[in-house]
């Protein structure tokens, strides 16, 4: 008898962890329901129009390798769905407004550049098209990769790096506040 209380008991904690309840009439375990889930990312959008970035600077294809590369993260890394702007719950632009390439340190005895950063500055508001609400906006959004010419790496190294880093910061932008509740109901 005892064997079979403890038995019992083992099999309540073990099945009361993996989302099954102990039943309303005591004889037997059935599935609980699941509380409402609230990721992080805002559960009353679905889909994302994301047009191809403005470009300010003298750097161009930096802003088609920038918005492709926010189209693939946004896929990839949250429940968006990416659309056009006639089909989208939301919409997400921005310009490219500066590029700059600044050197770190030189080779000391011919001073060519060792160490270069490509930095990126960005403009983008993610907006509401149901309600024009605006829902994030940054100005002067700044990214920055490094890159070492003596090592045989060019530009585009440092371009490539910072877009990809650039795009996944701004996808994580996307993300919900956290002090605000979802606006859908359960």
């Amino acid at each position: 008898m005892r064997m079979r209380r403890i038995l019992l008991s083992l099999l309540f904690s073990l099945m009361s962890g993996c989302g099954y309840t102990w039943s309303d009439n005591g004889s037997s375990f059935a599935p609980e329901a699941a509380p409402p889930r609230h990721g992080i990312y805002r559960d009353d959008v679905k889909t994302v129009a994301a047009p191809i970035f403005a470009n300010q600077t003298y750097y161009r294809g930096v802003e088609l390798g920038l918005s492709k590369a926010i189209v693939n993260q946004i896929e990839s890394r949250t429940p968006y769905k990416v659309v056009p702007k006639e089909q989208a719950d939301t919409i997400l632009e921005g310009e490219i407004a500066n590029v700059v390439v600044r050197t770190v340190s030189r080779y000391q005895f011919n001073g060519l550049p060792q160490n270069q950063l490509y930095v990126v500055t960005v403009n983008f508001t993610w907006k509401d098209l149901r309600t024009g609400e605006i829902l994030v906006q940054r100005h002067h959004f700044e990214q920055t990769a490094p890159y070492y010419p003596t090592l045989g790496e060019d530009q585009f190294i440092g371009e490539q790096e910072n877009i990809e880093k650039l795009a996944i910061a701004i996808v994580e932008e996307l993300q919900a506040d956290w002090g605000k509740t979802s606006t859908t109901k359960p």
